[in-house]
């Protein structure tokens, strides 16, 4: 809906605080499964919500020129909303996993008949992304945006007082926080987090190869870090990635300094020539990496979700597919609870999301820091219990199974609504 003119004092059933990815999708999976509840969605970049054009969608640090690795069960996920075919035209899918460790013998190949020949996953350009969920949140009758930043939380037995940058005040029944993983109302609220530097940067730009891709992603992992490039273009014979290349922070300025056909070449070296010649680069980006778990995810009218309850490694691809569980699993247990008649914004209600949510997370947090792990400077006796891990994958149908349903988010049995 369009953005509203909020009164002095407002009540609302359902607040979210940021309308990135994971808040969109959020407020849309609230607004068809719980038609009857009022959802107050809070953004100081609301306008762009509303506008719902690829302009205005690229004004949000969401919706940059940046890709995402979505699962299979986030693809259902948007199906079931109704948005997937407005995001086919933006979307790759993967057909093949390709898993290698530089200098080792260790490697691993995936492929969609892994997944009973489905794609193993999508990529998606964020910038399509970003007007598809703009323009079903213009059209999701229950929603309403607000163009203000929330500045302060307070908790009550009544519910969730969330006051605005221009001082008006919301009262809520549950405030459902998705600012990021800087998350400045965690820390007003005295939720403390969990933070393990990397001391790595990643670098994220497109590339162009001499070699078609053939809708393979790639995992590459090196001495310095882990690198990914995912396939674009929507065809097997693309010759453009999303690179994600880490680089140890220490070297931080070294390769910000580096000319275009510097880069080339020391992407090269660190990659080979699975995918040919690199011949181009995008202007890249570079962002901090490290792991931030909330310690606490819920408390009474108030649940974390997206990067403010847990920020990943992203070269896994694992952060924002997890989100998108986490909030339906929310879902699902605000759904029941409605139609019991129990109050949204229990502790009740929402420990039990927070109960039934925890083993996914559990499992999808280890793998992403893992990968970390095993995989940066390691020493030899680590080194060669991940050769053995490799080999493995590629021969016991038992642990490749499992290694794939961690990949594709399917580990523990999902909710979809």
């Amino acid at each position: 809906m369009p953005i509203s003119a909020i009164s002095q004092t407002q009540k609302v059933s359902v607040a979210i605080v940021g309308g990135g990815m994971v808040g969109a999708v959020t407020a849309l999976l609230l607004s068809r499964h719980l038609p009857h509840v009022k959802i107050q969605l809070f953004d100081r970049l609301a306008g762009s919500l509303t506008q719902g054009d690829e302009h205005a969608a690229s004004a949000r640090p969401s919706f940059d020129s940046r890709s995402t690795a979505i699962a299979p069960t986030t693809q259902l996920c948007f199906k079931q909303l109704g948005l997937w075919p407005q995001l086919l035209p933006h979307a790759t899918p993967i057909h093949n996993i390709h898993i290698s460790d530089k200098g080792h013998a260790g490697q691993g190949l995936f492929d969609r008949f892994d997944n009973t020949g489905e794609p193993l996953g999508y990529v998606v350009q964020n910038a399509g992304l970003g007007p598809v969920l703009m323009r079903a949140l213009q059209q999701a009758n229950t929603v309403e945006t607000q163009e203000s930043e929330v500045t302060a939380v307070n908790i009550s037995a009544k519910g969730a007082r969330l006051t605005l940058s221009d001082r008006s005040v919301c009262c809520v029944d549950l405030a459902i926080i998705a600012d990021g993983a800087d998350s400045q109302l965690r820390g007003q609220l005295g939720i403390t987090a969990r933070v393990d530097d990397y001391q790595q940067h990643a670098l994220v730009a497109n590339v162009r190869h001499s070699k078609a891709h053939e809708l393979t992603a790639y995992e590459r992992f090196t001495a310095r870090g882990p690198m990914a490039l995912l396939p674009i273009g929507g065809h097997a014979s693309g010759v453009e990635s999303t690179l994600v290349w880490t680089c140890p922070s220490a070297q931080l300025q070294a390769y910000q300094a580096m000319s275009s056909a510097g880069r080339l070449e020391q992407l090269q070296r660190q990659f080979g020539f699975r995918l040919g010649y690199f011949s181009a680069m995008s202007e890249p980006a570079f962002y901090p990496l490290r792991r931030v778990l909330a310690d606490e995810q819920v408390r009474q009218h108030v649940v974390l979700m997206g990067n403010a309850a847990h920020f990943l490694h992203p070269v896994a691809g694992q952060g924002f597919n997890l989100s998108v569980r986490d909030a339906l699993r929310l879902t699902a247990v605000l759904k029941t609870s409605a139609e019991q008649g129990q109050y949204l914004g229990s502790l009740d209600v929402l420990s039990r999301y927070e109960h039934e949510q925890a083993a996914d997370q559990h499992y999808t947090v280890g793998l992403s820091h893992s990968f970390h792990r095993l995989f940066t400077g390691a020493p030899l006796p680590v080194q060669l219990g991940r050769t053995l891990g490799f080999l493995a994958l590629e021969f016991n149908p038992v642990v490749r199974t499992h290694f794939i349903g961690l990949l594709s988010g399917q580990a523990v049995p999902q909710t979809m609504l």
